[in-house]
């Protein structure tokens, strides 16, 4: 029985898809095992980090990011420094008058870091960091107010770092701290000060508070993409 030109063609379209399949996945396990014993962890392993956490916060006026770099000055030890960044703009024109307010942020965390335990892909480790954030804020609505802060604070983290790839991490990090966060506040020549306000948070200090001038808080999980280098 003559078989449909259709049915020839779409059979021999799903072997294809089928072959291609098998080489992919082989390509895969191939790549996994030629990296099994490529994770990042030996003395002088230098690696670019950053912060995916704010990646969802680029429309609006707003952004959240973060960069750092990490080295290890020993097997499974490594010092880090994380720098963050962000901007708020949000304008209301509902009133009789236009009210404009911005905020930006920028922080400092210098950080060591201790591997506990690995196996061919996978590390798993903990560490202590410090924190140092200064923030400034204006609002304009007929008048100017400016607004600024300072946070700092210290605090210890656990995470997991996997490797899909030599030189390319990500990771899933969780950390326990506290802040403390002054600001003061200039209406005209007038200039006071605010609370000072400590906060024992559970997270990551990686963001920004985009309202009274700012200033940092948490979210509940960092997620970070690594690059290593040499």
């Amino acid at each position: 029985m003559q078989r449909h030109p259709d049915e020839f063609i779409h059979r021999l379209w799903g072997e294809k898809m089928k072959r291609l399949i098998v080489v992919v996945m082989a390509l895969v396990c191939a790549g996994s095992m030629m990296y099994a014993q490529d994770v990042r962890r030996s003395k002088n392993d230098l690696g670019m980090l950053f912060t995916l956490n704010g990646l969802g916060n680029l429309s609006g006026g707003a952004y959240n990011g973060g960069v750092g770099a990490q080295w290890y000055v020993a097997d499974d030890m490594a010092l880090r420094l994380g720098l963050g960044f962000a901007s708020m703009k949000n304008e209301d024109k509902s009133g009789a008058v236009t009210r404009t307010e911005t905020n930006t942020l920028v922080s400092v965390n210098p950080g060591f870091r201790l591997n506990l335990a690995h196996n061919s892909n996978v590390v798993g480790y903990a560490g202590v960091q410090a924190m140092i954030g200064m923030s400034s804020g204006k609002v304009e609505a007929g008048g100017t107010t400016e607004l600024t802060g300072t946070t700092i604070g210290a605090g210890v983290f656990l995470g997991a770092e996997w490797f899909p790839w030599k030189n390319v991490s990500l990771g899933l990090e969780y950390g326990l701290g506290f802040m403390s966060s002054s600001s003061k506040t200039k209406v005209g020549s007038t200039e006071s000060d605010g609370p000072t306000t400590t906060t024992i948070y559970l997270g990551a200090p990686v963001s920004a508070n985009t309202g009274n001038g700012g200033g940092i808080v948490t979210n509940p999980i960092s997620f970070n993409l690594s690059l290593y280098f040499n």
